[in-house]
């Protein structure tokens, strides 16, 4: 079999070819190129009938030179000989009166690993796709989703896209990486008479033509039940203590907060409130364990190098409670006297940072039922989303529990409205009941539990 996509990739290696030999003989000491083509359809649907389609394909093209530790950088969206020749002059010319920094890099690394599951990323089935089968998958979610008709379809759409990465640089660096999914989203919500819900939304993605339509009919019908259940409001109780939270909304307070202290570049400025010599000792309850998981060929956040070409791997972040390591780049790395851990992040249009790839949160020993029933109080709010504010160096959140359910005995009894809550993320992490064993999936990145957290503020209007 051919290379997927060896036309493009072809492309892209003579781009970069030539603009690390225009740096060098400009000038630059050293270059690196982050290059990439992707091509995508789209069939969308709004207000309840089928809207619009689109087909697009590009190249993006970024260059990175150091002169010295003067870093300069400069992108494009073509591979014409005269925009590369003006694009590698254009970033010398950057680097040459940018400020010096001892931290700026560029250095070969590694091969991937022979283990890692790069065949995983591509499917010839969905990069053949026909337009029509992408128009049946598109039936099929508009079919599901206004089966019961107190469901409002907002917003949705089905894609399907191939694409390939190139990083290479001066040093000898040279990755590439293809990959196929097929990707959907729905937003919308229910109406009975005049009882209206909040908008929910919900995206997913296959990496497999085969599997597609199942996963399209399933996930659009758990999302539309779940909207419709949401019709059944009570009241919630103002109270401070104990409060469940599901996935989503754990990730979005709590662990999004985890992921900013971990940044490396973050760390190495003092806005994190953590330290490298804070590794190995603990910053949350012992029930948390973080990692990051780029090998998951069924998240978005795949990825077998980073914006650096450094191989990544499953790493280990937190573990039950104790900080067991940094997201780091090169120049976070070198700041900080370590290594790279393969977390430089970004493309072609912007010189790299640091980010994870995607996050798991490890579940507990628990069933979530059974957890609820032996350590939660007799009601309690269920919070599945969160709209407010969450500042991750003081802490502090505030905002509107979205799609919350009062829980009685363990069990859904209502969905509330207006209800806000509050805390410090810091201390109520340090305040972990219990996490379930169930792990679930958000939006095809990040996997979380839910979680039974102590010192939360929950304030009701009583309605």
């Amino acid at each position: 079999m051919s290379q997927p996509l060896e036309k493009e990739i072809d492309s892209l290696e003579k781009a970069a070819e030539r603009l690390i030999d225009l740096a060098l003989k400009g000038g630059a000491d050293s270059a690196e190129v982050c290059a990439s083509f992707a091509r995508a359809t789209r069939i969308g649907m709004e207000k309840q009938d089928f809207h619009l389609g689109s087909s697009e394909s590009s190249y993006q093209v970024g260059l990175r030179v150091l002169i010295g530790d003067k870093q300069g950088f400069s992108s494009c969206n073509t591979l014409s000989a005269d925009v590369l020749k003006a694009t590698a002059q254009k970033a010398v010319e950057i680097g040459k009166v940018s400020p010096g920094n001892k931290y700026f890099k560029i250095l070969g690394s590694t091969n991937v690993p022979k283990e890692a599951p790069v065949e995983e990323l591509w499917d010839n089935a969905l990069a053949e796709l026909s337009l029509q089968t992408q128009k049946d998958w598109a039936q099929v979610l508009f079919t599901e989703a206004t089966r019961d008709k107190r469901f409002r379809l907002n917003e949705a759409s089905v894609s399907v896209a191939a694409g390939t990465s190139l990083l290479v640089n001066s040093l000898g660096t040279h990755r590439i990486e293809s990959q196929t999914d097929a990707g959907w989203s729905v937003m919308g919500m229910a109406i009975d008479g005049e009882n209206i819900t909040s908008f929910d939304y919900f995206s997913r993605l296959a990496r497999k033509a085969g599997k597609a339509p199942a996963e399209i009919q399933e996930s659009v019908r758990q999302f539309r039940d779940g909207m419709v259940a949401s019709l059944n409001h009570g009241p919630a109780h103002n109270y401070r203590g104990l409060v469940a939270f599901a996935p989503r909304a754990l990730m979005d307070i709590f662990v999004s907060a985890l992921d900013y202290h971990l940044n490396g570049r973050n760390v190495l400025e003092g806005t994190s409130r953590w330290k490298k010599s804070m590794i190995g000792s603990e910053v949350t309850a012992t029930a948390f364990t973080l990692k990051d998981s780029p090998w998951d060929t069924g998240r978005t956040g795949a990825t077998f190098f980073d914006r650096e070409g450094t191989p990544t791997s499953p790493r280990v972040l937190i573990a039950q409670g104790q900080l067991e390591g940094l997201l780091l780049d090169n120049y976070s790395g070198l700041g900080l006297g370590l290594s790279t851990t393969g977390n430089a992040s970004g493309g072609p249009a912007t010189p790299p940072g640091v980010a994870s790839h995607s996050l798991s949160l490890e579940g507990g020993t628990k069933p979530w039922t059974d957890l609820l029933r032996e350590s939660a109080p007799a009601e309690l709010l269920l919070v599945h989303r969160f709209s407010g504010q969450s500042d991750p160096v003081t802490g502090d959140f505030s905002g509107v529990a979205k799609g919350a359910q009062w829980l009685k005995g363990g069990e859904a009894s209502h969905y509330v409205r207006e209800t806000l809550i509050s805390g410090n993320i810091f201390e109520v992490l340090r305040k972990c009941v219990g996490l379930s064993k169930e792990i679930s999936v958000i939006d095809s990145n990040e996997a979380s539990p839910h979680a039974l957290l102590d010192g939360v503020s929950v304030t009701s209007s009583g309605k």
